[in-house]
């Protein structure tokens, strides 16, 4: 849901998470803080979707899959704790403003969506040579559109019909084009990018992920640009520098991801909380120590980027 909030309807995670909340308290949607992308095997799939029979916009879809039956989701990751985002009833555009209407869209779409049938294409490939190069070209036919009529944004979009050819044709070669590229660096990381790179490293929870993010915009670490994506300041670089220079495993997302693998294994009963506690607090009193001791490090790079501590006559400076 943050990661389609932010590439798909231009929302900040934060944002997102606090409208989630909103709907969830109004009861239109389940609890949004969830990692559970499964459903338990008693959920009422059926009923939640006839809620939705009326509704002016997915309405008669619904009804149709009523009708010739819903297929089973996907099995996904059960994490243990609640089910997966849900639409609980039935809202209209007039009911939510903007933005609250926009997240229930999506939402309830998905939903619908899970329990849909497959889109189903036809896809011819052909093979074939000029000289000594090999090539090969693909079209797509849509055959059925499945879910994709309640999610359009995923629609195969136009077909691209490829002429039936019979094996060892010959074909006449009407233009040949050289174009002539460089590579370029990678763009800046999106929040859904970013999202997605915290989830694999173990960083945070769902429920913490938007927080974080969010803090490195406050703090000025980072400006959000065009396309939702994370620009670095100077003053997010030079930390990130210091950091590397003094101690980098404070950048680093082993570290975090230590931790939060400790955490894990108290929830399961495998680790002492006291013990995981103390071990924790040790290891960063002891980085604390070793980084107030190389400070001068971080001084003298942020003295040749912003105006020194000399200059500016005070011990705290912008």
């Amino acid at each position: 849901m943050l990661r389609v909030a932010s590439s798909g309807l231009g929302m900040g995670p934060q944002h997102a998470m606090q409208i989630a909340e909103r709907l969830y308290t109004q009861g239109y949607i389940s609890y949004p803080r969830t990692e559970t992308n499964t459903y338990p095997e008693n959920f009422d799939l059926r009923g939640t979707l006839q809620q939705q029979a009326s509704h002016s916009h997915w309405g008669s879809y619904v009804t149709r899959l009523l009708q010739q039956g819903i297929h089973k989701p996907k099995k996904g990751h059960d994490a243990g704790d609640h089910p997966p985002i849900t639409p609980m009833r039935s809202a209209t555009e007039g009911e939510l403003d903007n933005d609250n209407w926009r997240l229930y869209d999506y939402i309830t779409r998905h939903f619908i969506g899970t329990i849909s049938p497959p889109c189903t294409y036809l896809q011819t490939t052909i093979f074939f040579e000029i000289g000594s190069e090999k090539f090969s070209c693909s079209g797509k036919v849509l055959k059925d559109p499945g879910f994709t009529t309640v999610m359009p944004w995923l629609a195969l979009g136009e077909d691209e019909e490829i002429p039936t050819l019979q094996r060892d044709e010959k074909l006449s070669v009407d233009e040949v084009k050289l174009a002539e590229k460089q590579t370029g660096p990678p763009d800046y990381l999106t929040e859904s990018e970013l999202i997605s790179l915290m989830e694999k490293h173990g960083i945070g929870t769902d429920a913490s992920i938007p927080v974080h993010i969010n803090n490195i915009c406050e703090r000025n670490y980072v400006n959000i640009i065009s396309g939702r994506k994370l620009q670095p300041t100077p003053l997010g670089i030079v930390l990130v520098h210091g950091y590397q220079k003094i101690d980098a495993d404070l950048v680093l997302p082993s570290m975090r991801q230590a931790v939060e693998q400790q955490l894990q294994l108290i929830s399961l009963g495998q680790a002492d909380f006291h013990e995981v506690k103390q071990h924790a607090i040790d290891i960063f009193h002891r980085k604390f120590r070793y980084f107030v001791d190389c400070i001068s490090a971080m001084d003298e790079l942020f003295e040749v980027h912003f105006s020194s501590l000399a200059d500016s006559g005070r011990p705290l400076s912008r």
